[in-house]
């Protein structure tokens, strides 16, 4: 599956986490692959469902014990993009599938920026809650601006083992989990969202721009065309 936006439009992807026009908007000045991708701005004051983002959402829930591999491109632009200090970001996130009218937890794998660094976090517990039983911090490294970062990652969820966790910039592996991931009383796997939510107030529009989403069942599969190394970040 690949949700590139070369169609020139968000078909494809759920759009009810946008505030307006603004907050998801195809474009052709700054892409990494093809001809297109997509700009998203968060505004003071977008509030959706209750937080403040600009987000797409893929879809798809994976089976239980199966192996998916996830890859998407981010860029940074310096300009456009300065959270407040001590403001996280989430840039992108797999969700919990809570059932209706049960509460959600803590996103199970998220990539999130705070205050110049990058960190790739993770949350497990019997029952979701913005309270989980284990947090995780997979790995911390500093952002880069002005570039494409190619993240890929291989999950294979499992509801009441151990889920299989790695995580890739540049093609070079960033870490390695095995254990609980995600909470045990939902019956459906985490679905995948990117674009930019704040954990707290913004003072000004923050941009960021993502090309390039494929899921599969391989890594050659999600691969861009021309990876990015992670060499070239420094």
């Amino acid at each position: 599956m690949t949700l590139d936006f070369e169609a020139g439009s968000l078909e494809g992807w759920s759009t009810r986490r946008l505030a307006g026009p603004h907050s998801a908007r195809v474009q052709s000045e700054i892409v990494r692959g093809g001809t297109k991708a997509c700009r998203f701005e968060l505004r003071p004051g977008d509030h959706v469902s209750q937080g403040l983002r600009a987000e797409l959402r893929d879809w798809y829930n994976p089976p239980f014990d199966t192996e998916v591999w996830y890859a998407f491109s981010t860029y940074l632009p310096r300009a456009d993009f300065a959270p407040p200090a001590g403001t996280g970001i989430v840039l992108a996130q797999w969700h919990d599938q809570a059932r209706l009218g049960d509460p959600s937890g803590k996103p199970p794998v998220a990539l999130r920026y705070l205050d110049g660094r990058l960190r790739f976090t993770g949350a497990a517990g019997k029952l979701a809650s913005p309270k989980p039983d284990t947090l995780h911090v997979f790995h911390e490294r500093p952002a880069s601006f002005d570039a494409w970062m190619d993240f890929s990652f291989r999950i294979r969820w499992s509801r009441l083992g151990d889920t299989v966790l790695d995580g890739f910039l540049g093609g070079a592996r960033l870490f390695s989990h095995t254990g609980p991931l995600g909470y045990r009383n939902e019956d459906k796997a985490p679905y995948f969202k990117l674009g930019v939510y704040a954990s707290g107030p913004i003072e000004a529009p923050l941009v960021v721009y993502h090309d390039e989403y494929r899921r599969g069942s391989s890594s050659a599969s999600v691969e861009p065309s021309r990876p990015v190394a992670l060499a070239d970040l420094a």
